[in-house]
């Protein structure tokens, strides 16, 4: 599965254990580094992967806690920032755009901050421009809950599940497994809870001003369809996207209509187009 989407996969040392992150693409085009969202791995930019790498070197990280990555130690945004410096001086980066999915579009903007001459511009793929404990509904405890005690029968019966939700089958076989543990009552997240509640915390009070008001770099927000969610959450998306053009003046907003949350997954065509047009400006 990782050998037919990357040309290698390569491991470094960070605090804790290995950090594992597959590498594709054109070797001296302009750098990508992938990063993808809560209990995915790598695999999530299948999709999307073989057209960005015609034009582009790309990197694809499988982020701390999650995939083959390091299972224990600090789950922190800090501490992704710092394995991700490791990583940008192991593979000799000079300079790079960060494509970043839901909640890594934070540490995404942080390591933007951190290292302003190294990013050179940004793409968040419908995340990190608001503070996931505003979002209306949202219970961080119930939400922890659901994620650790979630099982599937089998890697395949959680595949054809996550095809029914987003009404796709775009995703290769087996692309799951990474994702899943077997273990005593079927397959469940990789994840462990402990993971899980520390990023939704993080994600839940980052400070979003502070934060939005260092960035520099170009920087594109690629948002699902908000007209899909409930008009509570359709108002709070809206009012948060108003909110973070204010501060970032330099960020270009585009809406891919009927796109859902992971947007790589149901309309990549589409997602792909905005990120070449995005970059070839």
């Amino acid at each position: 599965m990782n050998e037919a989407l990357f040309s290698h996969v390569n491991r470094l040392q960070v605090v804790g254990g290995t950090l594992e992150y597959g590498v594709t693409g054109k070797p001296h085009g302009p750098a990508l580094l992938l990063l993808h969202g809560i209990r995915n791995t790598k695999l999530l930019f299948a999709p999307i992967l073989p057209a960005l790498a015609e034009r582009n070197r790309v990197i694809a990280v499988d982020i701390r806690g999650h995939g083959n990555s390091v299972s224990q130690g600090s789950f922190s945004f800090e501490q992704i920032v710092t394995d991700l410096i490791q990583l940008l001086e192991k593979e000799q980066l000079e300079q790079v755009t960060i494509v970043a999915a839901s909640f890594s579009a934070v540490p995404a903007q942080m390591l933007a901050i951190r290292q302003p001459k190294r990013v050179a511009s940004l793409v968040l793929l419908d995340g990190g421009y608001y503070s996931l404990g505003e979002v209306p509904g949202f219970n961080r405890e119930k939400v922890v809950e659901r994620l650790a005690t979630t099982r599937f029968s089998s890697v395949e019966e959680a595949e054809r599940q996550f095809a029914e939700r987003y009404g796709t089958r775009v995703m290769p076989e087996g692309w799951m497994q990474d994702e899943l543990l077997k273990k005593e009552d079927g397959y469940g997240y990789r994840l462990s809870r402990e993971a899980f509640s520390a990023y939704f915390q993080e994600y839940s009070v980052h400070s979003q001003p502070d934060l939005f008001q260092q960035l520099t770099c170009p920087l594109l927000l690629l948002l699902a369809d908000d007209s899909l969610l409930s008009k509570e959450e359709e108002q709070f998306h809206r009012q948060a996207v108003a909110n973070y053009q204010r501060i970032v003046k330099q960020a270009k907003v585009k809406m891919i209509p009927e796109a859902q949350h992971l947007l790589m997954v149901t309309h990549p065509q589409e997602t792909v187009n905005e990120i070449h047009d995005f970059l070839s400006k």
